[in-house]
């Protein structure tokens, strides 16, 4: 009893200087995003996103990023546990990534605004017909040098383990012709999960795969290349 009154107080703590920061860094970046092409501060947006993941109290080590060439455009495929997966991902990724994510979310005040400005890409997860205008998008911006980060559970886990893969994020590594490279967060569930607002700063793991590369990809069904990718992503992932 006296741990939970604890974390909880904890945690009233960490939301309470966390969003006094956050507001101010959000708007920060989403007004960057209004005024300059995104190239121009990604290094900084970059910066930016890694220090709200160490404000909450996050202590994130990075592994596997010897694997990827820096010159190269990819479709980064993470499991989807967190809020705080965009952060993360986005800020731990040496490279000019942008997301997609749900259509939704979009329509939040201030992460809204910010993911907006920034240049993610929207879907609209209940239309097929919208949905393949969205990764028409992507595969555009992959083609034109655009990373991609696209989460194939599409929504964030309640147990912490894997949840089922949707099929649009691999008809899209087809339609655009890039490798996928697939990644495991560890400790996401229990710093911030979907089913608790109680934050617990600790350890957190992002473990990066081996590309996949296009070349043996195109060939397989979408069946084939979504239980490849789901095997490398739950190789990766080493605890909850």
């Amino acid at each position: 009893m006296m741990k939970r009154i604890s974390e909880i107080i904890l945690a009233v703590i960490i939301w309470t200087y966390g969003l006094i920061i956050t507001i101010p860094v959000l708007l920060f970046i989403t007004l960057l995003g209004l005024l300059f092409p995104p190239r121009i501060y990604n290094d900084l947006g970059r910066a930016l996103l890694r220090f709200l993941v160490r404000l909450y109290g996050g202590h994130v080590r990075v592994e596997g990023l010897e694997r990827l060439d820096r010159s190269k455009t990819y479709l980064f495929m993470p499991n989807h546990v967190s809020l705080f997966d965009v952060p993360l991902v986005g800020g731990y990724l040496p490279f000019f990534a942008r997301g997609v994510e749900a259509a939704e979310q979009f329509k939040w005040p201030l992460i809204g605004w910010f993911i907006r400005s920034i240049g993610n890409i929207p879907i609209e997860r209940a239309s097929a017909h919208a949905s393949w205008a969205s990764l028409e998008r992507a595969a555009e911006d992959i083609r034109a040098g655009k990373s991609i980060i696209i989460m194939p559970e599409g929504t964030r886990t309640r147990t912490g383990a894997l949840g089922p893969f949707k099929k649009l994020p691999f008809r899209l590594a087809q339609m655009a012709g890039v490798d996928i490279v697939p990644i495991g967060t560890s400790g996401l569930f229990r710093f911030k999960s979907r089913v608790s607002w109680i934050v617990r700063p600790g350890p957190i793991l992002l473990k990066v795969g081996a590309p996949l590369p296009y070349d043996e990809i195109k060939s397989k069904s979408v069946e084939e290349l979504t239980a490849l990718v789901r095997e490398k992503i739950s190789d990766l992932i080493e605890y909850p």
